[in-house]
């Protein structure tokens, strides 16, 4: 639930609202892609704070206060007037609950609860976003044609508030212990013989890192870059391509049943693909190599485009990556971090990512104002994420330091 409230005023959505804003407002591209710019850097430095309190509380108070401020954020967007009201309400008050709701909070949140199905759990538990991409964009494009922009945002606030607060207040715990239970439903803690409840502390595994450990790591900051320069494939394109498609000549509904297809092959090959591959595969690490070279060939194919048929051709090979996304960019931090400071070390992972993704899709923005095309644009991008598949392919597992004994 989480995921598919926090994704739903970014990524392709946020792509639908981009031409009518633009026409209403008289904003240039590299004025609204700003706003969502700055979101990803608010979303970058609240993160690590975010992860800490996961980690020390919990998730569920962040989740249910993240998803409130997000509904009142949107309802804010949809009453704008000038940029600088655009860049706080949604970059900066959305940016703020973004990071909780889609990567902190629930990729903690499942570290906790799950070890061995931990690869299924966050494959079933990231289906949020492909199901908010593929039933949001087309219903937005047909809704904001006939109502407006404003009554688009107005709608994901009502969204994010009818769904969010209660179903999260009421299910959310912080890990199986607490409770008396285990992680993966195995059989639940002994009370003991006096009647009191089992000791809630989780048992900390021999390669469970610190928070300290992992970010004096040179090998996490490697990973870390080379995941987020790979993800620029996804988060350029979440941006970029309904209005490229648009250029190319189709209408605003067959731009959005593109996006409707990246979107059905991301919940397609989620289930059915990227999950069972980390299982049968025995470590995310290759995983994560074909996932970037999946990820580079869309973006080639979109850069090489010259026809709609072409462009939907990219758009499948894009879902088909795309599925990848949120399963492994969670999955790996557990995996070779322990889930002891998961939510920290996931929170400093999101800031590196967030930068990226704020900055380069800018950029690229005004290039595109510029010169008119977005050919240099893909073809940048395919650059930036091969490197990234070159950094995280030096990279194995990483080792934990020795130490004397276990974090308190």
């Amino acid at each position: 639930m989480s995921f598919f409230i926090g994704a739903s005023s970014g990524g392709f959505t946020f792509s639908i609202f981009l031409p009518a804003m633009s026409a209403d407002l008289d904003w240039s591209r590299s004025t609204i892609v700003a706003g969502s710019s700055i979101a990803a850097i608010t979303s970058s430095f609240s993160a690590p704070f975010l992860g800490r309190i996961v980690d020390k509380r919990g998730p569920r108070l962040v989740l249910v206060t993240s998803v409130v401020v997000l509904g009142l954020a949107l309802i804010a967007t949809s009453q704008v007037q000038e940029p600088w009201q655009f860049y706080v309400a949604l970059g900066v008050i959305c940016g703020i609950s973004r990071s909780a709701l889609t990567s902190v909070g629930p990729g903690a949140m499942v570290a906790q609860w799950f070890r061995r199905r931990r690869a299924t759990a966050y494959s079933i538990t990231a289906m949020g976003p492909p199901v908010g991409n593929v039933l949001l964009p087309p219903l937005l494009a047909v809704f904001i044609g006939a109502f407006g922009w404003r009554a688009g945002w107005m709608g994901l606030a009502a969204l994010a508030l009818g769904l969010g607060p209660i179903p999260l207040a009421m299910i959310v715990r912080r890990r199986p212990e607490d409770i008396g239970l285990r992680t993966d439903g195995d059989a639940p803690v002994e009370t003991p013989a006096d009647g009191s409840m089992p000791s809630p502390d989780v048992i900390v595994d021999d390669e469970d890192w610190t928070a300290s450990e992992a970010l004096h790591s040179g090998a996490f900051w490697m990973v870390a870059a080379g995941m987020a320069l790979i993800l620029l494939s996804p988060n350029v394109s979440m941006v970029f391509m309904y209005p490229y498609l648009t250029s190319k000549g189709l209408d605003p509904t067959g731009a959005a049943a593109a996006v409707v297809v990246v979107s059905a092959m991301q919940v397609i090959s989620r289930l059915a693909f990227w999950g069972p591959a980390i299982t049968r595969l025995g470590t995310v690490r290759r995983v994560v190599l074909l996932w970037g070279v999946l990820l580079l060939s869309a973006t080639l194919l979109l850069a090489f485009a010259q026809s709609v048929v072409w462009a939907y051709v990219a758009a499948v090979v894009l879902g088909l990556g795309f599925g990848g996304n949120l399963v492994l960019q969670l999955q790996i931090w557990p995996e070779y971090f322990g889930r002891t400071a998961v939510g920290t070390i996931t929170g400093m992972s999101q800031a590196l990512q967030g930068l990226s993704s704020a900055t380069v899709p800018l950029l690229l923005a005004g290039l595109v104002d510029r010169t008119g095309s977005y050919t240099v644009l893909f073809f940048i991008v395919s650059g930036l994420v091969l490197s990234g598949l070159t950094l995280h392919a030096m990279v194995g597992k990483p080792r934990r330091p020795a130490r004397s004994s276990a974090p308190s």
